[in-house]
């Protein structure tokens, strides 16, 4: 059976990726594991307003109970440390097949550190890895085609 993993931070919620791996578990009858990443201790920025985080860790809890009404296996786990080796580990340990996981932005263009972040996981794991490109929010296309 296929094991699918997708890793989300407060920063990055990777909606994108929950539903593209929520989709293809359904179809393929695959089990997905959902690695919720949380900043350690040590790291005292909050990129993440509290709330938002509040916000997102709702939306990711709606997509999983819709998902398992319509039949699908998910895994829902937290843990606190560095995203990358976590999701290292966690692949590791759970002998995942797939990680799905997702560019920045809608034009498939991620920023260095998410870059770094994707080559370090790259060379970490043994599964495929599937990349996926969020849509563009359509405010965000007509707002950059009417800036003259």
């Amino acid at each position: 059976m296929e094991r699918i993993l997708v890793g989300m931070t407060p920063r990055h919620g990777a909606f994108a990726a929950l539903t593209r791996a929520l989709s293809l578990a359904k179809r393929i009858g695959a089990k997905v594991h959902v690695l919720y990443v949380t900043e350690g201790p040590e790291d005292n920025t909050r990129a993440t307003p509290p709330l938002a985080a509040a916000d997102d860790r709702g939306r990711v809890r709606l997509m999983v109970e819709r998902a398992q009404e319509e039949g699908v296996g998910v895994e829902c786990f937290v843990t606190e440390g560095d995203f990358e080796e976590e999701v290292i580990r966690f692949a590791r340990d759970r002998r995942i097949t797939l990680l799905v996981s997702e560019s920045a932005d809608g034009e498939g263009r991620a920023s260095e550190r998410e870059a770094q972040s994707l080559r370090r996981i790259l060379h970490g794991v043994s599964c495929r890895v599937e990349l996926v490109t969020p849509r563009r929010e359509p405010n965000e296309t007509q707002t950059k085609g009417e800036a003259t």
